[in-house]
């Protein structure tokens, strides 16, 4: 998005039609401990400008919520692409804003597509069913010459 918008002097609306066409997310695990989260203090001290895209595309992002589900203040609360911590602090939830800028979301296996469905992002799921897909990534090297012999 910065490099779009900024450097190429792409307008919002087609930096983001771009970013979404490009890129689709694989989640690896559905542990909390491994669903990155960074401090926005710590982004906007190093990355400022991607800080503002990134607030820009949460509001963005809720509207489109609160357009589906209206002043469900939980369910905002809970997609926000920025978490409020509990000690005043706040996060961006880096799973949430790939989620959010992706044309397609994925497990590593069927399995784990229905997983991610069902738990950790069932709330993305609900609001955009065509993007939770499955696609298995691993291929092993005999299988593939196997096939391509």
């Amino acid at each position: 998005m910065r490099i779009l918008m900024d450097e190429n002097k792409l307008g919002w609306t087609a930096s983001w039609a771009i970013c979404c066409k490009v890129f689709a997310f694989t989640n690896h695990t559905v542990l909390p401990e491994a669903l990155e989260k960074w401090p926005v203090s710590l982004m906007e001290k190093l990355l400022p400008r991607h800080m503002q895209i990134v607030y820009d595309i949460n509001w963005r992002f809720l509207q489109t919520v609160r357009a589906k589900y209206g002043d469900d203040w939980e369910r905002i609360s809970r997609m926000s692409i920025i978490e409020d911590g509990t000690q005043g602090d706040k996060f961006v939830r880096m799973a949430y804003l790939a989620v959010a800028a992706s044309h397609t979301v994925n497990g590593v296996a069927a399995i784990h597509s229905d997983i991610i469905k069902n738990t950790i992002f069932k709330d993305f799921a609900d609001l955009f069913p065509g993007k939770f897909q499955n696609k298995t990534n691993g291929v092993t090297q005999r299988r593939w010459l196997a096939f391509c012999n």
